[in-house]
């Protein structure tokens, strides 16, 4: 029985330690309705915590990790245009390289 549990522990870790996040390389998007990362395909998605690219200019290309989201949370939308941008969905940053 215990030689069982030892050896699940030791798949569940193997397989724990094997689900690194993948890292995306995407370009950088402002414009005045907010910040926007966008993928080789041309894919938009707006970004939660955008203030983690205030010193990224527009058009750079970033390296980041990434949760997606149903909705942005604990952030008041900034209307600051009338322009509409539409995107894929909302994703909030865990890590940039």
């Amino acid at each position: 029985m215990k030689l069982g549990f030892l050896f699940f522990s030791l798949f569940l870790l193997t397989v724990s330690a094997g689900c690194d996040k993948s890292k995306h390389r995407m370009k950088v998007i402002k414009d005045c309705t907010g910040v926007y990362l966008r993928t080789q395909n041309g894919r938009d998605f707006n970004v939660c915590n955008a203030y983690l690219l205030d010193d990224v200019e527009s058009g750079t290309t970033v390296k980041v990790t990434y949760e997606n989201l149903n909705q942005c949370y604990g952030i008041a939308p900034q209307a600051v245009c009338y322009m509409q941008h539409v995107f894929e969905g909302n994703i909030e940053i865990t890590e940039i390289y």
